[in-house]
């Protein structure tokens, strides 16, 4: 039998050779290693507190829950304190380890509340970490821009960017305190906005900007800030819950001459979304894969600036839509949207 070091180069084997192999070796363990540690998650612990708005139902419900399940210590925010969420939430607040408050992110006196029983919190238990903000809360109103009332663009702005500033403006001080983290939910509206989702959209591609921004600005503080893109579970959550009020508020602030020009466009567009108007009792999204990023993004010693959840076929519609001539992109826009199509509404009202 060969000697099986006959392969290996003499020069590897010789004095000057064996130790650059060694340091080589060591090294890229060490490198190895370090990217390991770098993507690792902290043992989840009930000293890790982490705030969550919007947790009446959807995602923030959900995010909540699942955080508690896994040990951690939640401060759930929500709108309605007597609401169906807040009530489930509450049954679990007999473990210590899940609080549940009111805050409405548009009213100055409720985030200072919110902030100063999050402070109690932790001046009581020495022990807890304010480990992250998890900025969830929004709105959505699907409109075409012209149908929309100042009051519904009013709405999503006050509540999707400027409410997400002021919560988040509100904690820094507690947050870099702690070396904490903020992690805000945007969405794939941020990057390619969709007709019916103008002012949405708008208010998601801000909070990224916000966000990237902020970054930078943190860092030197020892704060990560973070953005998730969760992807669509609309039938799972009541962001669209007011939807036929908001449908009739739109149609009475139009003029004569625009429902005659809209006509039953305008009813059939909203007629497809009526399904979606229905309030749904708050459970918890079925995704583990999605729960699994907030995990990531709260836990990881280094987590990434940015998550992405969505199905392959969003993935594959943003790449053409990203790589096509704006002409065509926007049929590809009509066709992902899937909406009823415009016929001249004065015709089908004569």
């Amino acid at each position: 039998m060969g000697n099986i070091f006959s392969a290996i180069p003499d020069w590897m084997m010789s004095q000057q050779g064996f130790p650059t192999v060694v340091g080589f070796v060591a090294g890229a363990l060490a490198c190895g290693s370090y990217l390991y540690w770098c993507r690792a998650l902290e043992v989840a612990s009930a000293r890790h507190m982490v705030v969550v708005t919007g947790c009446d139902s959807g995602l923030g419900f959900s995010v909540a829950l699942h955080l508690h399940s896994m040990g951690l210590t939640v401060v759930a925010a929500c709108l309605d304190a007597h609401g169906p969420g807040a009530t489930k939430l509450k049954a679990l607040a007999g473990l210590d380890r899940m609080h549940v408050l009111c805050l409405d992110i548009r009213d100055g006196a409720s985030i200072e509340e919110a902030v100063h029983e999050v402070h109690i919190l932790l001046q009581r238990h020495r022990e807890l970490q304010l480990k992250a903000l998890v900025n969830n809360a929004g709105v959505m109103v699907f409109g075409e821009f012209e149908w929309l009332t100042e009051r519904l663009v009013n709405q999503q702005v006050e509540v999707n960017l400027l409410g997400t500033m002021r919560v988040t403006k509100a904690f820094c001080s507690l947050i870099r305190h702690h070396k904490g983290r903020i992690v805000t939910v945007t969405s794939h509206c941020a990057s390619q906005a969709l007709p019916g989702l103008s002012v949405y959209g708008a208010t998601k591609a801000a909070l990224k900007a916000w966000s990237d921004a902020l970054r930078v600005e943190q860092a030197k503080y020892g704060v990560k800030v973070i953005t998730l893109v969760p992807g669509s579970f609309v039938m799972q959550s009541n962001i669209l819950a007011h939807h036929d009020q908001h449908t009739k508020e739109m149609h009475d602030s139009m003029t004569p001459a625009d429902k005659l020009f809209f006509g039953d466009y305008f009813q059939r567009f909203n007629s497809y979304l009526s399904s979606l108007s229905e309030v749904r009792e708050p459970t918890l999204i079925d995704d583990s894969t999605l729960l699994k990023k907030f995990e990531h993004a709260i836990l990881a010693h280094r987590p990434y600036a940015h998550y992405q959840h969505a199905p392959y076929r969003y993935v594959f519609y943003h790449f053409l839509l990203n790589t096509m001539p704006v002409w065509i992109r926007d049929k590809l826009v009509v066709r992902f949207v899937a909406m009823p199509g415009w016929q001249d509404g004065r015709a089908s009202s004569r």
